[in-house]
């Protein structure tokens, strides 16, 4: 709230000027279109906004490799415990191996892919450890990003009994190869949800606008399939061995305070401002 409290009307107008130029944009027009026709009026409508030099962003540093496993603890007011893991994890583009982040992918479905994957099966509705439980994951990014695991523990379980099971979860599947039925299971949920995205053609603009936008090749949508589907057991094994280790990896922890003190807190700064 201070950064909005402290902005003035310059700051979103320098803003504005400096990075909403023609030379920093992407067009994207996706349908049964006459691509001249499109040019003609791309040419009619945006033509005439003059175009400004960008400013060219900041060279990227290299993050520092991790040694250790990083841990932090937040108290906050809040009705129930949550966790949340982090593996650093390369993308498209970053990867040692062009296989990696769709293996990656493939991992995260294994793990929390609907109903029938291991999360909702084992820690959810099997010994119900997780009032909920998710692994996330991304190809498609600017920079390098995180495989995260998060969830709540049930009120007979604590956060570290669901974090002893995320790892539990994980240890499986670097020892004991995903079997082939698995796999092709979770493959074909993958590929189907991704089909299911492109049936909106909104969707299908909003997947070339970014992935051009953050300096990938829109042409990556439609190999997505077929690299999804060359994924092997072995592929996800090793990936899960290779980003999915304690030097990695960063846990967050939220420890709830009662509610009341929230409300306590909010009176006492209200009070506050108004003898202000």
């Amino acid at each position: 709230m201070s950064d909005l409290e402290t902005m003035q009307l310059a700051d979103l107008q320098a803003w504005y000027q400096k990075w909403y130029s023609p030379s920093n944009a992407t067009l994207v027009v996706v349908g049964d279109v006459d691509p001249d026709a499109i040019f003609e009026l791309a040419k009619k409508y945006y033509g005439k906004v003059p175009a400004r030099p960008v400013t060219p962003p900041k060279k990227m540093l290299a993050e520092p490799e991790m040694k250790n496993q990083l841990r932090m603890t937040i108290s906050l007011p809040a009705k129930q415990p949550y966790l949340i893991m982090g593996y650093k994890a390369p993308v498209i583009g970053y990867a040692e191996q062009d296989w990696e982040p769709y293996a990656l992918e493939v991992l995260a479905a294994i793990l929390d892919g609907g109903d029938s994957a291991r999360f909702s099966r084992e820690l959810v509705r099997g010994k119900e450890i997780a009032a909920s439980a998710d692994a996330g994951y991304s190809a498609f990014s600017r920079l390098p990003d995180l495989f995260l695991l998060d969830g709540t523990p049930t009120d007979n379980y604590s956060v570290g009994d669901l974090e002893q099971a995320f790892r539990k979860q994980i240890d499986i599947i670097k020892n004991q190869p995903v079997s082939e039925q698995e796999l092709q299971r979770v493959v074909t949920k993958v590929i189907a949800a991704k089909v299911y995205e492109l049936d909106s053609v909104f969707y299908q603009a909003m997947q070339i606008g970014m992935l051009e936008t953050i300096g990938m090749d829109w042409r990556l949508l439609d190999q997505y399939t077929d690299n999804i589907k060359a994924v092997t057991a072995e592929q996800v094994q090793q990936v899960a061995r290779k980003y999915l280790n304690d030097d990695n990896l960063s846990v967050a922890i939220l420890n709830p305070l009662p509610m009341q003190q929230a409300a306590v807190t909010h009176k006492s700064v209200a009070g506050g401002h108004h003898g202000g």
